[in-house]
């Protein structure tokens, strides 16, 4: 039987899925601890999430995001270089339709080289 639950939107933001993965763990201990079992939709979205995570550890996509962010990326870009960890130029290029300037091929090659250290 499903339940209604009422939440305030405190903050909106751009998450990776390491991020949302690490908050949604989380909520689902906290569901765990109180009511023993998940939804069958929380621990599927959970799964997925953990999959597809390419950089694990909160720290390490906290200080990427600082990175990148410290490059001029704008949030959107950040997510899905997080998400996909790209290892060409070509494949970071792509994810570059955000960006409103020119990236140039020394901030591009900076960036790949920073992410073969994060991603797995």
């Amino acid at each position: 039987m499903s339940r209604v639950v009422k939440m305030n939107i405190i903050e909106q933001k751009m998450l990776s899925n390491s991020e949302a993965a690490e908050i949604l763990r989380g909520v689902v201990e906290n569901i765990k601890s109180k009511e023993g079992n998940v939804s069958p939709l929380l621990a599927k979205t959970l799964n997925y999430l953990e999959k597809h995570s390419k950089v694990k550890g909160g720290e390490s996509v906290q200080s990427a995001r600082m990175f990148l962010k410290g490059l001029g990326f704008k949030d959107e870009t950040i997510v899905m270089i997080l998400n996909i960890c790209p290892k060409t130029i070509e494949e970071l290029r792509i994810l570059l339709d955000y960006e409103e300037r020119y990236v140039e091929e020394n901030v591009l090659k900076e960036t790949l080289e920073y992410l073969k250290n994060i991603c797995s």
